[in-house]
């Protein structure tokens, strides 16, 4: 069993405000790990294997979350580092029980963009424009 780190206790007890907001800046900062593994932690989920490159026959995906491997696979760095693309595939994985996948895409979208929404008003209310556009959310599988 893996024992967590104060410094994500401390993280994982903030409101849900602040916690889907420190996430998405994790991914923004380039620290998807990190963030992964808090979301993992927060749902009480393994923490999945993180990879670049296609999985067999979904070369036009943006990501895809494998149950059988607890992985997910992303097609390229950008996506990687996308907080959309991100989060959508830890939907999927936090919502597979069983070896099922669970949960529909539109959830999945959903999801993400309450993480994405709210690290904007924040960003909003320091004064900032908002750095991530919800409106240009390409098709997740």
């Amino acid at each position: 069993m893996k024992i967590m780190k104060e410094e994500n206790l401390d993280i994982l007890a903030q409101d849900e405000s602040s916690f889907k907001a420190y996430v998405v800046a994790l991914i923004l900062s380039k620290d998807t790990e990190k963030a992964v593994e808090l979301l993992s932690q927060k749902f009480k989920v393994r923490v999945p294997n993180l990879g670049i490159g296609h999985t067999k026959g979904k070369k036009t995906a943006l990501a895809v979350y494998s149950v059988v491997a607890n992985t997910i696979s992303f097609s390229d760095q950008d996506q990687f580092f996308n907080p959309f693309v991100v989060l959508h595939e830890m939907y999927h994985c936090i919502r597979s029980t069983s070896g099922n996948h669970r949960g529909t895409e539109k959830n999945a979208d959903r999801f993400a963009l309450t993480y994405i929404d709210e690290f904007n008003r924040r960003v909003n209310q320091m004064g900032f424009e908002k750095p991530v556009d919800t409106n240009n959310t390409a098709s997740v599988d």
